[in-house]
């Protein structure tokens, strides 16, 4: 069988290993979003009412870090869809999209097939991207977004004395037959769906004008500035309005999670959370492929690069330089901002890039070795290279889902049953608790969606008291758990108490509920129910 034929028949097997993934995870989560993704889910169900786009009522608070992927939320309240479900569908859609913009990337840089089809395949069997991609939250969007960016600001580098039919690369059929850099416009939606957009365009800007000063010695073109100009007049407004509407600098979120100044602690804890994400995924050994990408230049580029290729869409110079850019500064970010208390949620949106840099490395390696000794039978080289290729993506999947994912989030934290149990008691609080009781809880996702209560944040995220408490111990807990003041929560003197463990045992101003919310002992040993005396 042909290479060429196998590589079109790739497009079926990926698509197949992703929807196979991602079912396995659809009910490993309890057949539910993720709790996180409910707190957006709050604030669309809040707005939809009229009462703001608040957790809380008349609670003047920014909660939520992904605006676009709240405000798509409101129509599908209104539709009185199952919101949570339906936004793993989508997440799903917005996945598979990027699947197929990688698999469409390699041809539009002058890079072999196979590039982007291995890509494509380990991202189907990568436990952080399927698993992120259906629980519910914004990252597959975010994903796309920034890669379609990052897409459209390599084919924008063609020259256009070469004509655009050279080109692609294309996110739309019509995106190839002009000259407007809309990569700007992809960056401003990706930077409105999680603020770490603006980070990536940042990036972009300063690799553009890194290329100008390198070849052309200017920095911007005015194609460089309309980039600029597209993304200010799409994403300023839209920032200057939240700022007016919450009256913060940042999303309480940040200010709850992280701390500006950047304590040790906080660092250590990141740099731990990077080598964890490393380790799944296969160690540290795996970032060799793409430094080989990086340093060796495919044969066809060995010549000396001339100062107008940096507008050719074939150059390798230009993504590999730009896609190993974006990882480098991002991981750096991670780090700084302390990790995540997930595996590889931060992560996830980064892997197109980096499998395509990996891939990349990969096949240079294999040629070389190919060349080196196996000068005949081209034929038997493809099959083994097919071959290593199924091996090194079932490796992948065993470590970073079945041991990583799995193992560590979903398993370690028996996701299945606290979905269960928080979708359960939110549903009993409804249906028991007179409207507009107070109530406090640990995870404030499901439960408040679900009772329709108002509700204390007791972890500060919703809060804008807890959120901006000073804590000394910033980085030695777990990432956004680690802000908590109990006087502040029994002063709200909320009704009811949802948390999960024992801690209001102690607590003299409240008592176990006795009431049967459920007759699952797992859920009743997951969540514990405590009412005020």
């Amino acid at each position: 069988m042909k290479l060429r034929r196998l590589i079109t028949d790739y497009r079926s097997l990926i698509t197949a290993c992703f929807l196979a993934h991602s079912l396995f995870y659809f009910f490993a989560l309890g057949t539910d979003a993720v709790d996180d993704a409910y707190i957006s889910f709050r604030y669309a169900q809040n707005a939809l009412r009229g009462a703001g786009l608040f957790f809380n009522p008349n609670e003047r608070v920014e909660g939520f870090t992904n605006f676009l992927w709240t405000a798509a939320a409101i129509p599908l309240e209104g539709a009185q869809v199952d919101v949570g479900r339906a936004s793993m569908l989508i997440g799903a859609l917005f996945a598979l999209g990027t699947l197929w913009l990688v698999t469409r990337f390699a041809r539009g840089v002058g890079a072999p097939r196979a590039v982007g089809a291995l890509a494509a395949l380990l991202l189907a069997v990568d436990g952080s991207f399927v698993l992120w991609g259906i629980a519910g939250l914004e990252t597959p969007l975010f994903a796309f977004l920034i890669f379609a960016g990052a897409l459209l600001y390599v084919q924008e580098q063609s020259d256009k004395r070469q004509g655009t039919r050279e080109v692609t690369i294309n996110v739309t059929r019509h995106l190839s037959l002009v000259t407007f850099p809309y990569s700007g416009i992809f960056f401003a939606l990706a930077a409105m769906t999680r603020p770490e957009g603006a980070l990536v365009f940042a990036i972009t800007v300063a690799h553009q004008a890194a290329l100008r000063l390198l070849f052309e010695r200017r920095l911007f073109c005015s194609r460089d500035l309309a980039r600029i100009f597209a993304f200010i007049v799409i994403f300023a407004p839209y920032w200057l309005a939240r700022w007016w509407y919450y009256k913060s600098f940042l999303p309480n979120s940040f200010y709850a999670k992280v701390s500006a100044a950047g304590p040790a602690a906080q660092i250590d804890r990141g740099w731990r959370h990077l080598a964890q994400f490393i380790d799944v995924h296969l160690g540290w050994l795996i970032l060799l492929p793409p430094v080989a990408a990086i340093t060796t230049p495919f044969p066809m580029l060995r010549a000396r690069v001339h100062k107008s290729e940096i507008r050719n869409p074939k150059s390798e110079i230009v993504w590999t330089t730009y896609f190993a850019s974006i990882l480098i500064v991002y991981s750096a970010y991670i780090v700084y901002v302390g990790g995540d208390w997930s595996v590889g949620r931060f992560f996830a949106p980064l892997m197109p890039f980096f499998y395509l840099l990996f891939s990349t490395g990969v096949y240079k390696i294999y040629r070389w070795l190919v060349e080196r000794w196996s000068r005949r039978g081209a034929e038997r080289a493809n099959n083994v290279g097919i071959i290593a290729s199924g091996a090194l993506a079932a490796a992948l999947l065993i470590a970073s889902s079945f041991n990583g994912e799995y193992g560590i989030y979903i398993r370690g934290f028996d996701a299945a049953n606290a979905t269960r149990a928080r979708a359960t008691m939110g549903k009993w609080l409804k249906a028991n608790m007179p409207r507009g009781t107070l109530i406090a809880v640990d995870a404030a996702g499901q439960v408040p969606y679900f009772a329709e209560l108002p509700a204390v944040d007791m972890f500060g995220i919703n809060d804008a008291y807890i959120g901006r408490m000073n804590v000394p111990t910033l980085g030695q807990g777990t990432p956004g758990h680690e802000k908590f003041d109990l006087g502040y929560v029994i002063a709200r003197q909320p009704q009811y108490v949802v948390i999960f463990g024992t801690l209001f045992d102690a607590v003299q101003e409240y008592e176990r509920d006795p009431r049967e919310w459920t007759e699952e002992e797992a859920m009743k040993k997951f969540l514990t129910l405590y009412r005020r005396r």
